[in-house]
């Protein structure tokens, strides 16, 4: 066999605009539920309770609850487990992983009036916070029996018009890499030898060599790791002990990394290992307000606004193709391509009621409206014409997200509570979305994953001091996604069955508290 090796080591220093796509986005915002462990095990629902650090991040008028000044730390164990049936064969890897869930200073502050009264302004406190608003850690393996379809079916698909000249590398003359209207997983293709040109009137077209009859069995493997991070200061007021208002400035970091690997076994022989690193990292600044009405002693209603964050967002892409087509082996390496630009993420608004049953025990519901079709790109100088398709894609890809949580608490004793919740996020993607890549994208991962929906079950217990506090909860999420390797509209042999995904996470929070 000839070896063959097309590799580009120069780093490419231009910015590509068009790498993005609406799946990227939607991987950035979407949101979860985490916390503090009295937070997370009543499953998140305390918009309208307050007096915990986590609820200050979703209702900020929740600082206003606080009659003391109290540090909190919170830890967090994560044991996940993933699986998938892809045409009928089944796979699951396994992931662990220990991290910080918040780290918080709330200094509560009476007023003169709390000495002398029950009415007007008697309270205003501050808050100093760190919060892990995301876990991006995942490990996915799927394993697949045959298929008809193949990935060399959609480069050539996707490659259309472009001819051998577009695609070919010529030493010191010609790096099709740095041509900006010919897509990399097409360059990848053609130096793999993995597609065949038909000329018809001068017209150049491409399919895969491995003709309409043959079958293939692919696999893939998913690595992503990182975080969604927030630094946080808050106010907020206690009014006569039954209007609570508040707000938080938050400066938002993204950190978030993804290594794929996609393989084709070739049924004649042969075969092709698609690798993948994407690094994304990015700084936002955002602003909550929110609300608590006490009407009685016994219920709290609860209202939240978070205005959009706009991330300043930095991607770099790294691609490479190795192959065995029968006739050569080798591999083909991208430069790094890299892409500035802006994210806003949506919208959300929050409504939340608690009832108070007497010194023993509380329920409290939330309701979160996120409006995820709102999403936008912009460039770096905050212009979106050049992401009209991806922005006007967002309702094609994202659904409206719902969340309900609903949490209790009952109190054993003077010292020890019990508490149980669940939450349930919708589908953050509709059923039909699709992953689509721009005709001149750097990136060569067309793999995507619909979010279906999540549920979340949770319990835990509190022990409770005059002074400090320590808190244990379990959360166990369930998070549903169909996999495609790619969209398979148009192409010669499109695919028949995507992969069914489900992924299990099983939480363990601690978190210390000190009041004084």
């Amino acid at each position: 066999m000839k070896k063959v090796v097309i590799s580009v080591l120069v780093l490419t220093n231009s910015i590509f605009m068009m790498a993005q796509t609406e799946f990227d986005a939607f991987k950035m915002v979407q949101t979860d539920i985490n916390g503090s462990a009295r937070y997370m095990s009543m499953g998140g629902a305390f918009g309208a309770l307050g007096g915990d650090p986590s609820a200050i991040k979703d209702n900020p008028a929740g600082l206003g609850i606080y009659r003391k000044s109290e540090i909190t730390g919170t830890a967090n164990m994560l044991m996940q487990n993933s699986s998938g049936t892809w045409n009928g064969v089944s796979a699951s890897s396994d992931l662990y992983n220990v991290g910080l869930n918040n780290l918080s200073l709330v200094i509560a502050a009476p007023t003169w009036r709390s000495d002398n009264g029950t009415s007007g302004l008697l309270s205003s406190n501050f808050s100093f916070a760190y919060n892990r608003l995301k876990d991006f850690n995942r490990s996915l393996y799927l394993n697949s029996g045959n298929s008809a379809s193949s990935l060399t079916d959609y480069m050539g698909y996707f490659t259309g018009n472009l001819t051998s000249a577009d695609l070919k590398y010529v030493p010191n003359s010609y790096d099709p890499f740095n041509n900006t209207n010919v897509p990399w997983i097409s360059i990848m293709g053609y130096g793999g030898g993995l597609m065949n040109e038909t000329v018809t009137n001068g017209v150049s077209s491409w399919n895969s060599f491995l003709g309409n009859t043959e079958t293939v069995k692919p696999s893939y493997k998913l690595y992503e790791k990182g975080y969604q991070d927030e630094y946080s200061f808050g106010w907020a007021g206690n009014f006569s002990n039954i209007v609570y208002l508040g707000a938080t400035l938050n400066l938002q970091t993204i950190n978030y990394a993804a290594f794929s690997e996609y393989n084709e076994n070739f049924g004649a022989g042969g075969g092709l290992n698609l690798r993948d690193s994407i690094y994304s990292n990015g700084t936002g600044v955002n602003l909550n307000i929110g609300a608590i009405v006490c009407p009685t002693d016994y219920l709290r209603v609860g209202f939240a606004f978070h205005t959009p964050t706009v991330y300043s967002m930095n991607d770099n892409y790294y691609a490479k193709l190795s192959f065995d087509n029968g006739t050569n082996t080798g591999y083909v390496g991208t430069p790094g391509g890299t892409s500035g630009y802006q994210l806003q993420s949506p919208l959300m608004l929050n409504a939340s009621l608690a009832y108070i049953v007497g010194q023993k025990g509380l329920i409290s519901a939330e309701y979160d409206y996120i409006n995820y079709p709102g999403t936008r790109f912009r460039d770096q100088n905050g212009d979106a014409q050049n992401f009209l398709d991806e922005n006007q894609g967002m309702s094609s890809v994202m659904n409206t997200g719902n969340i309900f949580k609903l949490g209790g608490e009952y109190r054993l004793t003077d010292n020890f509570s019990l508490r149980a919740g669940y939450a349930y996020a919708n589908n953050g993607n509709l059923s039909t979305a699709k992953k689509w890549m721009r005709v001149n994208t750097v990136r060569t991962d067309p793999q995507y994953l619909i979010n279906n929906n999540t549920n979340y079950i949770s319990a835990g217990i509190g022990y409770h001091e005059t002074n400090w506090s320590l808190d244990f909860a379990y959360v166990n999420k369930i998070l549903n996604d169909t996999f495609y390797p790619y969209k398979s509209d148009g192409i010669s042999v499109p695919l028949v069955n995507p992969a069914n995904v489900s992924t299990t996470n099983n939480n363990l929070v601690l978190t210390l508290a000190f009041r004084f």
